[in-house]
């Protein structure tokens, strides 16, 4: 809503997501800065594909991320056409997850093979 705009617009409450780093109200006016002339786009990741970004990195690379570290690899599996041949860097950080949270999201993965 804020890139449409061209200025900062605040939720109104906090997204409720499994992302948790990404629960906020609003970036803030120093990201805002950098953001609404820098970005290419935004792409919206489904939980389902944040979630399917997280048990990929713990079963191809044995790397724990919390959520919102795999929202950029939700990006890519939400849009594969759009980068399919193209170079790709994620930076994947954060492992501060709550372990029942990130036990119930590998054991869906376990279940489903």
């Amino acid at each position: 809503r804020s890139i449409a705009a061209g200025k900062l617009i605040a939720n109104e409450q906090e997204p409720q997501t499994l992302a948790d780093g990404a629960r906020t109200l609003s970036v803030g006016d120093l990201n805002w800065a950098i953001l609404k002339n820098g970005l290419a786009g935004v792409i919206e990741v489904p939980e389902e594909k944040i979630a399917e970004g997280l048990r990929m990195y713990f079963e191809f690379a044995n790397l724990k991320c919390e959520p919102t570290g795999a929202l950029p690899l939700g990006a890519i599996l939400q849009n594969s056409d759009k980068f399919r041949g193209e170079k790709v860097c994620l930076i994947v950080s954060g492992g501060n997850v709550d372990a029942a949270v990130y036990a119930g999201l590998i054991a869906e993965r376990a279940a489903a093979v």
